[in-house]
């Protein structure tokens, strides 16, 4: 409610907005901030049903959870660079698309992987996958977010789409955790009228192992939201328009420094 009120406010306000509206005009922009917002949400969902299931099920320690994505990040942080140089020769649009494509296979294939008897080394291929989803996302969205965009409004632009991506991640922090109670409540045995088995329990303890399948089947079903979210923003990425060359900036760069240099010459001769 509050977000709209500004919304509002700024397409009223006559004086200098802190959201120029007129940022959306732009396809690219209004088509990545959707895309970002899909990131947002299943980067912050997709992680709590599968660290709580290796902590739970597999009896993970929080540090050795932590190390299952150790090929995640490895793969991503080699590719960066790799990915950083090919968005300004291809279309961003199928590096993107591609790489949150990739993301949802991942997931789906860590929800098929969720039993209580996979061998745990399995998961570092899902997690090698999402190294590759990484690496095609964050540098080709961000760039075809703000590539079009005047220098006068990158700053805002930039603003916009960082605070969409904070709009995503809290959306899905609060819809994975709501998923979570309901299919654990589905999942797992009742304990009682009106209760079940894994009312109370702390995700960080132990759980008896005649409820790891009931366990593992909720958190597998849990991050399918993720998954499908993800799905919606690869869709969205193929519809970007073939991003402009980049002239406004170099135009305007040059226009500031034969300025610069007239008042230069001007200063010379009256001196």
């Amino acid at each position: 409610m509050v977000l709209a009120a500004f919304v509002l406010w700024q397409r009223f306000n006559k004086g200098e907005p802190l959201l120029p509206l007129a940022l959306f005009r732009d396809r690219n922009f209004s088509l990545a901030n959707i895309g970002i917002t899909t990131v947002g949400f299943t980067v912050t969902a997709f992680s709590l049903p599968l660290i709580f299931y290796y902590q739970v099920v597999r009896g993970l320690t929080p540090t050795q959870s932590a190390l299952m994505m150790v090929p995640m990040a490895l793969i991503s942080g080699g590719l960066a660079p790799v990915v950083g140089k090919l968005v300004d020769r291809v279309n961003p649009k199928y590096i993107t698309a591609t790489g949150l494509v990739l993301m949802a296979v991942a997931l789906l294939w860590n929800s098929a992987l969720m039993q209580p008897d996979t061998p745990i080394l399995m998961f570092l291929l899902p997690s090698a996958v999402l190294g590759f989803a990484n690496a095609g996302i964050w540098a080709p969205l961000s760039t075809t977010a703000t590539r079009n965009l005047p220098p006068r409004q990158a700053g805002a632009g930039s603003g916009v789409y960082n605070t969409t991506r904070q709009i995503g991640a809290v959306l899905g922090s609060a819809a994975i955790a709501v998923l979570i109670q309901s299919r654990l409540a589905a999942e797992l045995p009742k304990g009682g009228p009106g209760g079940s088995a894994g009312e109370g329990l702390a995700m960080g303890g132990s759980l008896p192992g005649f409820l790891h399948s009931g366990f593992s089947t909720a958190m597998g079903q849990a991050i399918l939201l993720p998954a499908g979210v993800i799905l919606v923003g690869a869709a969205v990425a193929l519809f970007f328009a073939k991003p402009q060359p980049v002239q406004n900036w170099g135009a305007q760069g040059q226009q500031q420094g034969q300025t610069s240099a007239k008042v230069d010459a001007g200063l010379d001769s009256a001196g």
